[in-house]
């Protein structure tokens, strides 16, 4: 998560609220709206939300400017598609901003680089998946569950040391010896506890899994 964004160049703190602002409409175009008032859909996505707000809360600062924390991008996007996780994001990124708890001039950034490029790697994996490999659950529990949260942690990481790295004075060998060193602590959990949830989901509330059908991974076999 981006920390700090007043020592970033004003022209890229622009452009990243403006990737933000197209997002965002290319998100609420797309919005399956029908999806929200399915009986317990609602509910369950604010009690997601409120459960990712507690989690992005919970965070270590490593630098100056950049924190490590668990981001579970992946369960909420196998669970809700790709539109509402960002929606989520977003909204979890505000809050923390509204409250004080983030500088407000981080937040397009980091909803960039903590909300829409995890749920991009995680959907991405998902396609691919659809596309190339077997319709297997198990599949659909390590090659995206478990794997997804371990690459989403990872592009969210590298993405934000390397816009440290590229646009303000800190050193390479500070950010490494500060905070990528540091990611393979993260990553073995990130994994573990998205592809936990995910397991528990599908074979105790597959009907909460978005992107789940039976028919594919169990009946079609």
């Amino acid at each position: 998560m981006i920390e700090g964004a007043g020592e970033l160049p004003v022209a890229l703190r622009v452009l990243s609220g403006v990737l933000l602002g197209v997002t965002m409409l290319v998100v609420l175009r797309r919005m399956p709206w029908e999806a929200l008032f399915v009986p317990g859909r609602a509910q369950l996505l604010v009690i997601a939300t409120l459960c990712l707000l507690l989690i992005w809360s919970l965070r270590a600062q490593t630098l100056d400017g950049l924190a490590l924390h668990f981001l579970g991008m992946t369960v909420v996007t196998l669970m809700f598609g790709w539109q509402l996780a960002i929606l989520m994001a977003f909204l979890v990124v505000a809050t923390l901003g509204l409250f004080g708890l983030l500088p407000l001039a981080a937040v397009p950034l980091t909803v960039l680089l903590a909300g829409f490029l995890p749920v991009m790697v995680t959907w991405a994996l998902l396609r691919l998946s659809q596309a190339y490999l077997p319709a297997h659950m198990f599949i659909y529990l390590y090659a995206v569950g478990f794997l997804g949260g371990a690459l989403s942690v990872v592009a969210t990481v590298l993405g934000s040391a390397l816009i440290y790295g590229l646009f303000t004075d800190l050193a390479w060998q500070d950010i490494y010896r500060d905070y990528l060193r540091y990611l393979a602590l993260l990553v073995l959990p990130e994994a573990v506890v998205n592809g936990i949830v995910i397991t528990g989901l599908v074979m105790v509330r597959p009907e909460w899994l978005a992107t789940w059908s039976d028919e594919r991974y169990i009946h079609g076999r």
